[in-house]
């Protein structure tokens, strides 16, 4: 397997993107950057979650004795002990997405949580993403009288976070991780695979510049000049069409075998 990454920060020195090889194993966690009220309970910071919480989750799913619900678990646990005697994780606490894959024989097992991605680059040149898109697609009481393209407050969001009927992500309850939406495939299918955090797939879901196969086939070629024009395209995004974050930290992972 050959590894390579490419990362862009959204502010220098401030990654909340926290990608990683071991062995077999490969993985891509994104800090959820939500507003600091939603996790006062906790005085660590978001790239602290997510960086520990990939460290923790790559050593334990090179254990071929736990599926990556477990590890993803165990990982989230493990976490949680190093920092709950200091802070009240209850009152809100930091949260990330994960992207993971491990290659095991002749499988590729994935597993995704929340909106980052993994896009498996056929043989036959096929481009099949798979994101946990629940947070897209939330039924908040009171949409109904909603006007489309409306925003959702944050406080209504942010209770449907891990909640039922809401989205999950990894934050610090081991059951989110049996949330993860779980797979596998041939390995001789795949060309490549790349883990993508939603700072590189905004190029097909808010900029329009992109299809997951256009994407997955320039990446190979030129991930550098991806990340350029999606910072060109978001710099010239109209006012009104702008997100809340301009530019957001944008990783690419690509395996090849």
């Amino acid at each position: 397997m050959r590894a390579s990454l490419v990362t862009s920060e959204a502010r220098p020195g401030a990654d909340e993107d926290a990608p990683g090889v071991l062995g077999d194993v490969a993985v891509l966690l994104d800090g959820a950057g939500i507003p600091q009220r939603f996790r006062a309970g906790c005085h660590h910071s978001v790239a602290w979650f997510s960086h520990t919480l990939a460290a923790h989750l790559l050593a334990r799913a090179t254990d071929p004795a736990l599926s990556l619900h477990e590890a993803l678990a165990a990982a989230i646990s493990e976490v949680r002990a190093l920092h709950e005697h200091e802070c009240d994780l209850e009152a809100g606490s930091p949260s990330a997405t994960v992207a993971a894959v491990r290659r095991t024989g002749e499988q590729l097992e994935h597993l995704v949580l929340c909106d980052s991605s993994l896009l498996l680059h056929g043989r036959d040149g096929t481009v099949r993403r798979l994101t946990d898109d629940r947070v897209d697609h939330l039924v908040i009481p009171g949409d109904a009288g909603r006007p489309a393209g409306a925003p959702r407050s944050a406080e209504a969001v942010e209770a449907l976070r891990n909640a039922p009927g809401g989205f999950w992500l990894a934050r610090h309850e081991p059951e989110a991780a049996e949330e993860a939406l779980i797979g596998s495939v041939p390995l001789a299918e795949l060309a490549a695979v790349h883990l993508v955090s939603d700072g590189v797939t905004r190029a097909v879901d808010l900029l329009g510049t992109h299809t997951a196969s256009t994407l997955s086939r320039a990446l190979l070629s030129a991930p550098e000049e991806v990340i350029r024009q999606l910072r060109a395209a978001e710099r010239d995004l109209p006012q009104g069409a702008r997100p809340r974050k301009i530019h957001d930290d944008a990783t690419v992972l690509t395996l090849r075998w």
